[in-house]
C-alpha cells in the first residue's frame, strides 16, 4: 500500500503506524510511505484514480474539498486530547465524521492526536481587544475566521515564508503550529512573545484515509491490523508528543522567550466570535449541522463527568 504523510510529528507518526503495520502483520502487509505525493486539495481525486492508495494526516487537510471536515482535526475552544478520543472513539464523533466522507466516497480510521498548539506568536504584548485591531497575523482555518471578527488582518502563509514574513514586518504575529513544529521554523528568534492557552486548535487529529472502494477491498486480515495500528499510533502520539513540547518550552525559555496569558477579556470575546462562525457554517451544512449538535451533548455529559471526578 501507498501512502503519504507530512513532516515533523505527523511524519514520525505516520512512520510509527507504517511499522507496527509491518509487525502487526508479520511483514505480509507493507506500507510504503512518501512524503506529500499530492497537494491535499488534490488528496480526493489521486485516492478515486489509484494514484495512491491512502493518506496520512488530519481531516481539516481537506478543507478546500469539504470545509465541514475541519473540526474533526481540532476546533476553537474545544475538548482536550483525552475529550477528542473519547468523542471519536465512543462519543459519535467518527460515526459524523464517516458521514460527511461518505458523500466522497472515502472511508477514515481515526489513527492518533496530538496536544495543543500554540496560542500565537506576537512582535508586541496583548494587553486588550484594541490590541487585535489592524494587527497582521498569520493563522489559518477556524481560527483566522474568528481573529477576523475580532479586526485582526489573517494571513494563510506557509511555513517557510512566516519567519521571513516577521522580518520584513509584513506580520505582527503568526500562529501555525505545536511548539515543537514552531520551532523548527526559528521562530522564537524573531518573536518574543508566545501566548497560550492554543484556544484555536487545543488538539490536532490523525488519521489514515483512502477511498471506501479500496478498504472493501482489502482482506479482513488486513483491516483489523490497520485498526490495531491506529491504535498503537494513538498511544504512541498522546504521550511521546507531549514531553516534545515540554523540551521545545524549556529551549525557547532559554532563548529569552516570554510566555504570555491571553487576558481572560479577549478569551470571552474570541469565544463568543467562535460561536458566531459555527453557527455560520452549521447553517450551511446539515451534516456539519448534526456533528456539532450531537458534539454539545457529549460535550454537556463528558464535561459533567470531568467537574465532579477532578479537581481544577
Amino acid at each position: 500500500m501507498n501512502s503519504l504523510l507530512y513532516p515533523k510529528l505527523f511524519g514520525e507518526a505516520g512512520e510509527k503506524f507504517a511499522e507496527t503495520v509491518r509487525r502487526l502483520s508479520g511483514g505480509s502487509f507493507l506500507i510504503e510511505v512518501h512524503d506529500r505525493l499530492v497537494l491535499d486539495q488534490e488528496t480526493f481525486d489521486a485516492l478515486e484514480a489509484g494514484l495512491i492508495d491512502a493518506v496520512w494526516g488530519s481531516a481539516g487537510h481537506h478543507h478546500r474539498e469539504d470545509p465541514a471536515l475541519t473540526i474533526f482535526t481540532g476546533f476553537p475552544f474545544g475538548p482536550d486530547p483525552a475529550g477528542f478520543t473519547a468523542w471519536m472513539q465512543v462519543g459519535g464523533g467518527a460515526e459524523a465524521l464517516q458521514a460527511i466522507y461518505a458523500r466522497h466516497g472515502m472511508k477514515s480510521l481515526y489513527c492518533g492526536i496530538l496536544p495543543s498548539e500554540g496560542g500565537g506568536w506576537f512582535l508586541k504584548p496583548i494587553e486588550s481587544l484594541e490590541d487585535l485591531q489592524g494587527l497582521r497575523m498569520r493563522s489559518f482555518g477556524y481560527g483566522a475566521r474568528v481573529l477576523r471578527k475580532l479586526g485582526v488582518i489573517p494571513y494563510e502563509l506557509p511555513a517557510q515564508e512566516i519567519r521571513p514574513a516577521f522580518e520584513a514586518g509584513l506580520i505582527g504575529a503568526a500562529e501555525f503550529s505545536l511548539p515543537s513544529i514552531d520551532d523548527d521554523l526559528q521562530i522564537a528568534e524573531v518573536a518574543k512573545q508566545l501566548y497560550f492557552p492554543g484556544w484555536q486548535q487545543p488538539v490536532t487529529s490523525l488519521e489514515i484515509l483512502m477511498s471506501e472502494q479500496r478498504w472493501a477491498g482489502l482482506p479482513d486480515g488486513h483491516k483489523t491490523v490497520l485498526e490495531a495500528a491506529c491504535g498503537v499510533t494513538l498511544s504512541w502520539t498522546a504521550s511521546d508528543a507531549v514531553m516534545q513540547q515540554v523540551e521545545a518550552l524549556a529551549r525557547f525559555r532559554d532563548m529569552g522567550v516570554q510566555f504570555q496569558r491571553w487576558p481572560d477579556e479577549v478569551l470571552f470575546e474570541l469565544r463568543n466570535a467562535w460561536n458566531e462562525v459555527i453557527a455560520e457554517e452549521a447553517a450551511r451544512d446539515p451534516l456539519l449541522a448534526k456533528a456539532w449538535s450531537d458534539y454539545n451533548h457529549f460535550r454537556d455529559a463528558y464535561g459533567g463527568w470531568q467537574s465532579r471526578a477532578y479537581s481544577d
